[in-house]
């Protein structure tokens, strides 16, 4: 399907409900249209909407990962807050786990979140998303139907979207995992990667997501979205 480009009317539509600003997005269009198009909207009018709230960001196509880049571009440019809206839902439960042994396996169905590292050997398969908040070492294994954030390291094996999520996301304080997958995009660490040597390595966050049917990696700090390397499957 081949895109075109809209007029910032055609394309973004703004309403409002008593919790707040509603954006639609109302084409289908390249992510860099529809985040300048909110931009341009928003400048358009920015006395009606200063101090504003924004409830809610309608739009099918776009990743969780392209989603918090519209929040940050308006957040940073404009005096206008997002409504975090608290989600209870009973049918889930959460698992914390205190540490994970070698060979430790854990098949939750909910999200699980482990408050150490995870050892050679240990591994999670969870039905919806993992925290770690310590490391995932060589030679462990965490697959969840969501998404996984960890605290340190990933060197081990991580799965995200292992449903078929692609929206799914990996976000850790550095990614140098064994193998890398989110849905079916596979991506695997290159042999040179091999070399523990941690000379001036500077530690930034970073997240992998897929992105025209490729995971990539880019840094993920705040007002900063810098693409740093892609891995290919």
């Amino acid at each position: 399907m081949s895109l075109r480009e809209f007029s910032t009317e055609e394309l973004i539509e703004f309403k409002g409900n008593r919790k707040g600003l509603i954006i639609n997005v109302k084409k289908v269009t390249p992510f860099e249209q529809v985040n300048q198009s909110i931009i341009d909207r928003l400048e358009e009018n920015v006395g009606f909407f200063y101090g504003a709230k924004i409830y809610q960001i309608n739009c099918d196509y776009l990743t969780d990962v392209q989603m918090m880049m519209i929040e940050e571009s308006i957040t940073s440019k404009f005096d206008i807050e997002f409504v975090e809206e608290e989600i209870y839902d009973n049918n889930f439960e959460t698992k914390y786990v205190d540490n994970m042994r070698s060979g430790e396996i854990i098949v939750f169905d909910g999200d699980v979140v482990v408050l150490s590292d995870m050892n050679p050997g240990s591994q999670i398969n969870s039905t919806r998303n993992v925290v770690i908040m310590g490391n995932i070492n060589s030679g462990a294994k965490v697959v969840a139907n969501g998404s996984i954030v960890v605290m340190g390291e990933v060197r081990g094996f991580v799965h995200a979207g292992s449903k078929g999520n692609n929206a799914a996301y990996v976000i850790a304080n550095s990614l140098c995992p064994k193998i890398l997958q989110i849905a079916d995009n596979i991506a695997e660490a290159p042999d040179d990667d091999e070399s523990d040597s941690k000379e001036e390595k500077q530690v930034i966050p970073e997240v992998a997501f897929v992105s025209k049917e490729r995971i990539v990696i880019e840094s993920f700090l705040p007002k900063t979205f810098k693409n740093k390397e892609i891995y290919r499957g």
